[in-house]
């Protein structure tokens, strides 16, 4: 059966509680790992619960109504027996409902997606969040806020507008708030590139500048505006079709880009080679046939070191 975040959530109270009990065994610790390790949602699951029992670690020894009528609460599994501290009550009765993503406190939420993997999230507004291979985002959002903080990687961008609610996206040193878009944001080692496809956005870092559709600009890890040339946004975005589109690209440019989805290295026999230039359309999941693809369009040739390991190398006697 497939897991869904509510039972999940279920399931990590249940076992948060369990691995709290002094009689808690080996064994029922040796499932936890497995449990913990069968589905990312889990995880996610498992860090929103702890997060919780953190937060009312003031509430612990306090009397109140919710907390008495949880002390009621029990199940008919040995496990659930267990159920009955006050810090375990609170977390019951409470519920995670002033956690949610949408609550009064808005416990953050954590979204991977793994390398050579994509991931779409629907947040609890109407938004949606796309996440591109090896990215991670942290998701905040209350009575009085949107927020996502973009910890790596690369995500689109489409959010339901709500002009008492802005939407803000977080990364390195700048901000970017919409005013009702869609948009592209991607962290590289060297700059983050901001996109917008359709609507407004407004980024802010040492300055402010409002991005309209078709529009991009790019800021340094100091927060400085860089101007980008001749960047497609069709082109950045083609990711969302298990594509990759380079346009008179560097070589270089283009086998950092591949190396992103595989876990195999991608390296260059020389700089020189660096400078040739790639144009064409590949699939990111297909690491050989877009090599091979390469090999033919430029003098160059593949060198299989080992099973994680090539080198692209010149195919001329020449120095290029």
């Amino acid at each position: 059966m497939k897991t869904t975040p509510d039972s999940a959530q279920t399931q990590a109270i249940d076992w948060l509680l369990c691995l709290r009990s002094e009689n808690c065994t080996e064994a029922e610790r040796r499932a936890f790992t497995i449990w913990l390790e069968e589905s990312p949602i889990h995880r996610q699951a498992y860090e929103t619960v702890q997060a919780h029992w953190q937060w009312m670690e003031p509430f612990k020894a306090m009397d109140f109504p919710a907390r008495n009528a949880a002390l009621q609460y029990r199940k008919k599994s040995p496990r659930h027996l267990l159920i009955n501290s006050a810090a375990a009550s609170l977390l019951l009765a409470l519920g995670l409902t002033a956690f949610s993503p949408n609550g009064w406190l808005g416990i953050p939420q954590t979204y991977i997606a793994e390398k050579g993997g994509r991931q779409t999230v629907a947040l609890t507004d109407g938004s949606s969040i796309e996440l591109n291979t090896d990215s991670e985002v942290r998701v905040r959002f209350n009575r009085w806020r949107r927020s996502v903080e973009m910890i790596k990687g690369e995500a689109f961008f489409t959010v339901a507008h709500n002009a008492e609610l802005p939407f803000e996206v977080r990364v390195g040193n700048g901000r970017i708030r919409d005013i009702g878009t869609a948009f592209e944001v991607y962290i590289k080692p060297e700059q983050v590139i901001v996109a917008v496809q359709e609507g407004i956005v407004e980024v802010q870092t040492l300055e402010t500048r409002k991005l309209t559709e078709g529009q991009q600009l790019a800021f340094n890890n100091s927060g400085a505006f860089q101007a980008l040339q001749g960047l497609d946004i069709a082109a950045l975005t083609a990711w969302r079709q298990g594509n990759l589109v380079f346009r008179n690209r560097r070589l270089d440019d283009v086998i950092a880009e591949v190396g992103r989805y595989h876990d195999t290295r991608i390296r260059l026999q020389n700089q020189n080679l660096g400078k040739l230039r790639v144009s064409g359309t590949f699939h990111t999941a297909e690491l050989n046939d877009t090599l091979n693809a390469i090999a033919t369009l430029l003098p160059v040739h593949i060198d299989h070191i080992n099973t994680h390991e090539i080198v692209l190398k010149s195919a001329t006697n020449s120095r290029l």
